[in-house]
């Protein structure tokens, strides 16, 4: 190879593959490319080697890495990393180009087809193209996070990366060695297609039908990636679970979840006192819990026998297993409770027979430990060796145990170090005259020190989280859960004059509007019987007339029906968009935008409160994903004249523009009216954007998620857009009949009648 490398800028293809033939590895390369695909092998490594080509020096490892790819998914796959390697090269330098070489024979069996593997080639061609400093390190990690997410969630991961950080080198840098906590958070949603939030209502359900339990369940905190896999821990009535299960999905993934929560119940149920760790090695630890996940296990089966066949379903340990501890461990936990599990291993087939005969005295938590340490002490005799940093529970649906353990308190401090702590810790506020909203931070003891700790009142602008809701990612195709966050404010108020001198301004507006909602039928069809005419035949009417004929009675001839649309049945939120841009002047000067969406709210609500309408009016803004800012200035139950106008009138705008967050909390609030026909009227002046968001599609793509699924609520959508180049996005999240474009802003107030009499037509 080395003489490859010395003549390779000098000689032709057909010269360099005769050089090429006389190396040690030519038959390996024979063996692993039969013809054509030799020939494509040879003409791609030429061209790797050609003059001036700076992947030269990558001739031996990419000999290698073809070669071995090509034995696990065929010559093309092989041939696929020869072309690939030198624009890897190119755009990510030589070391990152080993790396991907280093690691493609292992990302090859992972993937386990050529197409898949050349998948994986195209997208390391995306990020060496994007972020080429993070080419090596994504490398490095592929056969990790393929064999854990697989190819669609490695796709999905990196794509999300890109379109994130996007222009932004340490947060490129963060995102792709796995040490920012958003890149965590989409590997978690990529483990499985059933995450926690959709279902923890019906596990709740389940531990109160089984045993009257009403858990807190919380999902675990992402804390480091690729760590060994996290399991359900508990703590009393506390229930911590992971939001996916790696490698689980659909059916199976709810299964698992499922066997979870009633193991953690039959703990709760028959795990009455904790036990001492006092004086127990880790081994003797984990082999004590093994033996009360046994035992509870057993009891609650007794009870409901199918626990039993859900929680076995989990235990695969194979009796040929190899003789270390981890998998003895697993194995002991199989036989433990499923009678046709057959052990030889000694050391197995002690544990069971010792618990199964202690059956009697399953009441004393000391038996239990006793048996637990004796086959620690045999694990001890074997000289296997046991890792409890590394040690994690199997099946994956068992518990981490500690909420069955009593560790002791920590060592008690002297009335020495308590003050020595409290002085350390102790904090003084103080504002600056110049700085009077600025506070200062002092260390040490002060005057008020020895006073008792008062009860502050609240900042008048303190938000308050209320939901969370998930989000749409258009790259992936898959729904980011909980990913949102909605934090209502209290709407500021101002003087309702502010109000009353825009009605005033529009009064002519106003009285044409109540003039064409008047006009308006928007209800359920009802029908009509017993009708002269109609639009059909009336059974009951017939059957009436027939048996009157024959009675030799005059029948009624009224024997259709009909239907008719008796009284208003429509309910309305508006929802406005208060975010910075609002602020906007209109041609530069005044009205700004925001004063004439104001104005339009105040001429709308007053004709709908005159006509008895059920109305909302919602306003909202966005300062990230986690503070979408919501004002509630007027909600359906409560009366127009009850301070509403003064809640409109302190609106002020701010921030950014989270279009779908607040459409999907305003359909939460539609959802629960019984209107014929339920309406967002949405009043937007741009295009959905917010500070943690770089990709323009990505907040676009969400809201017309939101549209469509709020569709399947039966709930209507419609966008009043004051942007005037805001067509194209607009018609992408509303559709053509969704929305509506004005281009003169100031015209807003004037053009609502036409719109209401299309909305109700």
């Amino acid at each position: 190879m080395d003489e490859v490398g010395r003549h390779s800028d000098s000689l032709s293809d057909d010269q360099w593959m005769r050089v090429l033939a006389g190396t040690a590895a030519w038959e390996a390369a024979r063996r692993a490319f039969p013809e054509p695909y030799l020939r494509d092998w040879c003409d791609a490594l030429a061209t790797t080697a050609g003059p001036g080509k700076s992947a030269a020096v990558l001739l031996e490892p990419l000999q290698r890495a073809s070669v071995e790819c090509a034995r696990i998914l065929g010559p093309q796959a092989g041939v696929a990393l020869v072309s690939t390697t030198p624009a890897l090269a190119g755009s990510g330098g030589r070391n990152a180009a080993r790396a991907v070489l280093a690691h493609a024979p292992r990302s090859a069996s992972h993937l386990g087809s050529e197409a898949a593997f050349r998948s994986w080639l195209a997208l390391l061609q995306e990020l060496a193209a994007a972020a080429p400093d993070c080419l090596a390190s994504v490398a490095g990690r592929s056969d990790g996070l393929l064999s854990e997410f697989g190819l669609s969630g490695f796709s999905a991961w990196l794509r999300t990366g890109l379109a994130e950080t996007a222009g932004d080198r340490l947060r490129q840098s963060a995102y792709f060695s796995l040490s920012d906590v958003g890149a965590l958070r989409v590997l978690e949603q990529e483990a499985s297609d059933v995450p926690l939030a959709l279902l923890e209502r019906r596990l709740k359900g389940l531990l109160a039908a089984l045993w009257r339990l009403h858990p807190a369940v919380r999902p675990l905190a992402v804390k480091a990636a690729l760590q060994a896999p996290r399991r359900a821990t508990f703590d009393g009535l506390l229930l911590r679970l992971p939001e996916n299960f790696a490698g689980f999905r659909g059916a199976e993934a709810e299964r698992l979840y499922k066997a979870a929560v009633t193991h953690i119940g039959a703990h709760i149920e028959y795990t009455t006192v904790r036990f001492e760790a006092r004086a127990l090695k880790p081994i003797q630890i984990a082999l004590v819990s093994l033996l009360e996940d046994a035992r509870v296990e057993t009891l609650a089966g007794e009870e409901f026998p199918g626990l039993l066949r859900l929680w076995r379903r989990f235990h695969v340990a194979d009796e040929a297993g190899a003789s270390l501890a981890e998998p003895l461990l697993a194995r002991l936990a199989r036989a433990l409770i499923d009678p046709d599990f057959d052990d030889e291993n000694p050391w197995v087939r002690k544990g069971r027979s010792l618990f199964l005969d202690s059956r009697a005295k399953w009441d004393d938590p000391s038996v239990i430990r006793e048996i637990g340490v004796l086959l620690g002490n045999d694990l001890g005799q074997m000289r296997l060796q046991f890792n409890a940093k590394t040690y994690v529970v199997q099946p994956p649906y068992r518990d981490d145990n500690l909420g069955i353990w009593d560790f002791g308190d920590p060592p008690e401090q002297t009335a020495d170090d308590v003050e020595v702590i409290h002085e350390s810790v102790r904090i003084e506020q103080a504002e600056s005259a110049d700085r009077p909203h600025q506070r200062e931070r002092h260390d040490g003891a002060g005057e008020d020190a020895s006073k008792k700790a008062k009860v502050v009142p609240a900042e008048e602008d303190a938000g308050i989280p209320v939901a969370r809701y998930s989000e749409w990612n258009y790259v992936t195709g898959r729904e980011r859960h909980d990913w949102t966050t909605i934090v209502e404010y209290e709407a500021p108020k101002a003087s309702a004059a502010i109000i009353e001198r825009e009605l005033e301004s529009h009064a002519e507006t106003l009285r044409r509007l109540m003039t064409l909602i008047q006009h308006a039928q928007i209800s359920r069809p009802r029908r009509l019987k017993r009708q002269p005419e109609g639009e059909r035949f009336d059974l009951e009417a017939g059957i009436r007339a027939v048996i009157d004929r024959r009675s030799g009675l005059t029948p009624d001839p009224r024997v259709y029906e009909s239907s008719a649309f008796l009284e208003r049945d429509l309910s309305v939120l508006l929802l406005l968009d208060i975010s910075e841009s609002t602020k906007d002047l209109i041609q530069g000067a005044p009205p700004s935008v925001f004063s004439i969406e104001r104005a339009s709210a105040a001429v709308l609500a007053n004709a709908m409160w005159a006509l008895g309408d059920p109305f909302a009016i919602h306003a909202f803004c966005s300062n990230g994903r986690d503070e979408v800012r919501y004002y509630r200035v007027k909600d359906f139950a409560q009366a127009f004249e009850d301070g509403c106008a003064d809640r409109l009138a302190g609106l002020r705008p701010g921030y950014s523009t989270r279009v779908g967050a607040a459409l999907r909390h305003a359909g939460a609030d539609m959802a629960r009216q019984a209107s014929f026909r339920r309406l967002i009227l949405l009043i937007t002046d741009g295009e959905p954007s917010d500070i943690d968001v770089n990709d323009d599609k990505y907040l676009v793509e969400d809201a017309r998620r939101a549209v469509h699924d709020l569709a399947h609520q039966g709930v209507d959508v419609f966008c009043v857009g004051l942007d005037v180049g805001g067509d194209g996005y607009l018609k992408r999240i509303f559709g053509q009949r969704n929305m509506i474009q004005i281009d003169r802003v100031a015209s807003l107030p004037e053009k609502l009648p036409f719109l209401y009499l299309r909305l109700t037509a």
